[in-house]
């Protein structure tokens, strides 16, 4: 059945990447509310008991650059964003998920595993990769307008963090759509620019 549905009606992942402060949540809603699928954000599904495990183990809620936090807490926050969104594809429903992804976005290997996509691909999940291109000035702008204590570190430490993230890009296995979220751009034209990408 599913090989005889149309592209537009199968189900459809789309996972939204991209540094921090580069516009994952604005064009994942955006996209969200054009297609009346339903959004995920990690952030919004994990931040809160985050907050609490770190604030409890004696670090502060604004850690996410320790050991701790990536090599203990991060996966678990993914693994559970990932959880829901599978559960929401099981059920036919497609998803727009907003993630950074930015230890995986250079190795589709990973990526593939991280998501179970042999599993999607079997159930008929159409996956679709869009990365937020980065730009410096801009992220450091909206980082420093949301003032989120998850940013604090970044913010203390920019030159070294944005040297770090500066060549970051996914590999070209993504098949990834790079979307130019710039100020002086038209974002709903973008969006639907991006949609007509995803319904192919």
């Amino acid at each position: 059945m599913l090989g005889r549905l149309k592209k537009a009606e199968r189900t459809t992942f789309v996972i939204i990447a991209g540094c921090a402060g580069a516009g994952k949540t604005t064009v994942g809603k955006a996209v969200s509310e054009k297609m009346k699928w339903t959004y995920i954000d990690k952030d919004t599904v994990t931040r809160q008991y985050t907050d609490f495990i770190l604030c409890a183990s004696g670090s502060n809620e604004g850690d996410r650059e320790s050991e701790f936090y990536c090599e203990k807490i991060r996966p678990i926050e993914y693994d559970v964003t990932l959880k829901l969104c599978r559960e929401n594809l099981e059920l036919g429903n497609s998803v727009v998920l907003t993630i950074p992804m930015i230890a995986v976005v250079q190795d589709f290997n990973k990526f593939s595993e991280m998501i179970n996509k042999p599993y999607l691909d079997r159930i008929g999940v159409v996956v679709k990769f869009v990365w937020i291109n980065h730009d410096e000035n801009l992220e450091y702008a909206r980082v420093s307008r949301r003032n989120a204590s998850r940013d604090r570190y970044k913010l203390a430490n920019w030159y070294e963090y944005s040297s770090l993230i500066a060549d970051i890009a996914p590999d070209n296995a993504f098949c990834a759509y790079i979307f130019y979220n710039e100020v002086d751009r038209n974002l709903n034209e973008e969006v639907d620019k991006l949609i007509k990408w995803i319904q192919k």
